[in-house]
């Protein structure tokens, strides 16, 4: 249970969700839309809202050690929180598959707070600790994980100023995903440059949300902004 009161995952299966939201909506996605342009990039940047229990960043390792992924790709992750996870909590999470994952997952959390860490070859993570109204960002981002507690919980996360914050270090092509498909936040994204495509969720959530940015998504979905902004 969060500090707000809030599940930081579903309770119907936080591992599935979050892969199918994050890992093959987002990261994987952006990866093949690239390979197929044939830009596969040297690094991925990756920004997470709202680091949570850390299951997104241990799924963005384990999908680095897929026989899929690049072996040329490096991951750039940086993500933001106000409230971190006490240790007595993380430490009972059961997330791992092997030693490698778990020596990941303990490095992750013990790693410091506002200053770059590398918890495995190849990855290196920036943990925030600040409120994510209140960040200045630098550098670009490719693929953004919007996975901050509800509307109904945070609403000033779901607001065209929070989504302004990451404007201006997105990239023509960045892929955000978030498990909210409520039509006030896809407006908002669409206002900001955004077209917007409702995939079908997992569990027990029927629809999640991707997004695409800049004036070349059109070459990454593939189809026009009429036929997918729902």
């Amino acid at each position: 249970m969060g500090p707000l009161g809030e599940t930081y995952h579903s309770t119907g299966g936080a591992i599935e969700e979050s892969q199918h939201v994050y890992i093959d909506s987002g990261l994987r996605y952006y990866l093949e839309s690239r390979k197929e342009e044939g830009l596969v990039p040297a690094v991925v940047n990756i920004f997470e809202l709202g680091l949570g229990t850390g299951l997104n960043v241990l799924l963005t390792y384990r999908e680095m050690l897929k026989d899929h992924f690049p072996g040329s790709v490096q991951i750039f992750y940086r993500a933001v929180e106000i409230n971190p996870l006490e240790s007595g909590i993380w430490e009972k999470l059961d997330y791992a598959r092997s030693e490698k994952e778990n020596d990941f997952f303990r490095k992750m959390h013990r790693s410091p707070w506002n200053e770059p860490f590398d918890p495995a070859p190849g990855f290196t993570l920036i943990k925030l600790r600040n409120n994510f109204l209140d960040c200045t960002f630098k550098g670009p981002v490719n693929v953004v994980y919007y996975d901050v507690f509800s509307p109904a919980v945070q609403p000033e996360l779901w607001t065209s100023q929070a989504v302004g914050k990451l404007i201006p270090s997105l990239s023509g092509n960045t892929v955000l995903t978030t498990y909210c498909c409520k039509g006030s936040f896809k407006q908002i994204l669409r206002d900001k440059g955004f077209i917007t495509q409702r995939l079908p969720g997992t569990g027990k959530k029927r629809h999640i949300l991707r997004a695409v940015y800049g004036l070349h998504n059109s070459l990454i979905t593939g189809v026009s902004n009429a036929s997918i902004a729902k």
